[in-house]
């Protein structure tokens, strides 16, 4: 959507918090520094620069016109001097590949033939006239690739003049043996790419053709021009290019994003203009300035999952590659840099979804108060941060002497010392590097709260707080499983009348569990079971009704797991004495009294079952095993 001008909640924010890090958008390694988040998105939902007839920044007039163009223009470039007017037109670049790539181009505009006169060798690149070898400049790319391990470029050769079968599988085994185990193998599923998936597998180059032959069935790293769309204005005037890439880009965020999508911002002169302006150039006729507009146009989105991949003509001009890139970093609205002994708020509707960066704060109070997609916090410092509901990754890195509440999908620390996690977390968190880490189970409620956990579609029965995973353990263990306990975390009196926000066990959205050791009373496992076409919101609700009911009287809870279960895996579980039908299940591990359980039970749902006592660690392995299988598949 649109900037539409939306102010946050923030309470003394520095006003110097600048808004990209220039090394964060450094061209040379800006897919090496993205934020882990991004890197785990498919590339059809990055933001990525790219050059409109990439390699045309030397063309040469002393050999005929080439065949994109028609027959008169073929005609009347039989003479020198004609040629030379044509390369001021056709020239769309003046930096070399090598320089594009260090400015941050990681996709490739390409046309190529293979020329019938006998003075040109080898396949070309062209744009009305002949260019370069295509061999010598995937060579240059290949030598940028050796020293840069984690950046990766996007190969289109879209136009393909005078290919022949045999001419096109020479080609193919040409860039073959430059690339080698660097060419991305074709799949069936382009959005199943992302940056961290190449970077696991050694892939750098993903490559795409326009020629349909069933030569690719051989090759397996080439990729037809069914994973890619290109739309292409062909107008000359500005106001009609942006107005075209307006609709386009409407017209394709309406759909699924299952394709690389290029914004073609860039004009097509027209030849009469060309007749009427002989001695100037494209660059100075049209180019820079839709250069221009087109990097004005770009700022104007707040959202950079709009975009794809974004071309233009003369992209040393105007930092257009950085303007690119930094659609990919949190804008200024999505960061809180350099705070210091301040109060600092995000609520609801002020990130929606979005990632959202905290670094280099110290002492200060730091509450997002909405739903997430990731959140990374960086080199602070004795902070109380609050994090509402995350649908990826909460991670730590660099940190010391902070308390943090947080509802994520996954939890992260590196090179941490002393920190209180009090956590709700779908998967196993996980240290590496970390010291002195306090986990504890989370009591938290805010307005909203429970819309954003169902909008960052985290289950409430899905937590694996107390189950950390620790990547580099030691003989004195680096975490402790900690009893959860408020009166001694300083700060919280400072914040507790905003967004009525609470940490109190019976107000919690959540439920707050026990430590299993510390526990009072029989253990007990509930299975509670969706009826027939419940809606999952009504189910949920109904079961943290009944679990905050038993609370209130005394019950402890241990664990909570959810599920799905298929009939047919009813057996294979033992469970179809308690369970007649598939569908959604959680379980409620419970320690209280076995009475007042079945009594409770009773009078709330039939659709409870309290498994007995023979059958309880049979079931509770069992189906606990069922429940974190499909937790790691998601």
């Amino acid at each position: 959507m649109r900037n539409n001008g939306t102010t946050v909640l923030n309470i003394s924010m520095n006003k110097n918090s600048s808004k990209i890090d220039v090394l964060q958008c450094s061209g040379e390694y800006w897919m090496s520094n993205l934020p882990e988040e991004v890197t785990r998105k498919p590339l059809v939902c990055l933001a990525i620069p790219g050059s409109h007839d990439s390699f045309t920044h030397l063309l040469f007039d002393k050999y005929p016109v080439a065949n994109d163009e028609g027959r008169f223009i073929r005609e009347i470039g039989r003479f020198r001097l004609v040629r030379r007017f044509i390369r001021r037109w056709a020239i769309t670049q003046r930096f070399s590949v090598t320089k594009q790539l260090y400015a941050g181009v990681r996709y490739f505009d390409i046309r190529l033939i293979i020329p019938l006169s006998t003075k040109l060798n080898g396949v070309r690149v062209l744009h009305a006239l002949y260019g370069n070898c295509i061999e010598q400049l995937l060579l240059y790319i290949n030598i940028f690739l050796d020293t840069h391990p984690r950046e990766i470029v996007i190969l289109d050769f879209n136009h393909l003049y005078n290919f022949n079968s045999s001419e096109y599988i020479k080609f193919l085994k040409m860039v073959e043996s430059v690339f080698g185990r660097k060419l991305c193998l074709r799949g069936k599923d382009i959005t199943k790419i992302s940056l961290a998936s190449m970077w696991q597998l050694g892939y750098q180059v993903i490559t795409i053709s326009a020629a349909e032959t069933t030569t690719h069935q051989s090759a397996s790293w080439i990729w037809d021009s069914s994973c890619i769309i290109s739309p292409y204005a062909n107008v000359d005037r500005s106001d009609k290019l942006f107005e075209f890439l307006d609709r386009t880009l409407r017209d394709h965020r309406q759909g699924p994003r299952n394709v690389f999508f290029v914004t073609q911002a860039i004009l097509t002169i027209k030849w009469f203009d060309i007749l009427m302006h002989p001695f100037s150039t494209l660059e100075e006729r049209c180019a820079l300035k839709c250069t221009e507009k087109a990097i004005s146009w770009i700022t104007t989105f707040d959202e950079p999952s709009h975009f794809n991949i974004i071309i233009c003509d003369f992209i040393n001009h105007l930092d257009f590659c950085n303007v690119v890139i930094s659609l990919n970093m949190p804008s200024e609205k999505y960061r809180f840099v350099d705070l210091c002994d301040e109060i600092a708020i995000k609520s609801d509707g002020h990130i929606a979804g979005e990632q959202f960066i905290i670094e280099r704060c110290k002492e200060s109070c730091i509450l997002l108060l909405d739903h997430l997609a990731a959140v990374n916090i960086d080199d602070c410092e004795k902070c109380f941060i609050v994090i509402g509901p995350c649908k990826g990754s909460v991670f730590i890195r660099d940190c010391k002497n902070i308390t943090i509440f947080t509802i994520c999908q996954q939890f992260r620390s590196r090179d941490c010392f002393n920190i209180d996690v009090f956590l709700f977390c779908t998967t196993k968190p996980i240290i590496e590097s970390s010291k002195l880490m306090r986990f504890r189970s989370l009591a938290l409620s805010y307005d909203k709260l429970e819309e954003h956990i169902t909008k960052a579609s985290i289950s409430p029965f899905t937590n694996n707080w107390n189950d950390v995973h620790d990547f580099t353990p030691e003989d004195i263990s680096n975490f402790e499983i900690c009893c959860t306990e408020y009166n001694q975390i300083k700060k919280m009196d400072i914040i507790k009348d905003i967004e009525n926000i609470q940490f109190i066990r019976e107000r919690s959205v959540l439920p707050l569990y026990t430590i299993a050791n510390n526990a009072i009373g029989k253990k007990m496992l509930i299975l509670c079971m969706d009826r027939d076409n419940e809606a999952l919101v009504s189910f949920y609700d109904r079961t943290l009704k009944f679990l905050r009911k038993i609370l209130a009287q005394g019950a402890q809870l241990i664990t909570t797991k959810d599920m799905i279960i298929r009939k047919k895996e009813l057996p294979s579980l033992f469970i179809s004495k308690y369970a007649k039908s598939s569908g959604r299940l959680v379980t409620l591990e419970i320690a209280w009294d076995e009475e007042e359980i079945k009594r409770n039970i009773q009078m709330a749902s039939d659709t409870m079952k309290v498994v007995e006592d023979r059958d309880f660690e049979h079931y509770r392995a069992n189906l606990y095993r069922f429940a974190q299988m499909q937790t790691d598949i998601c």
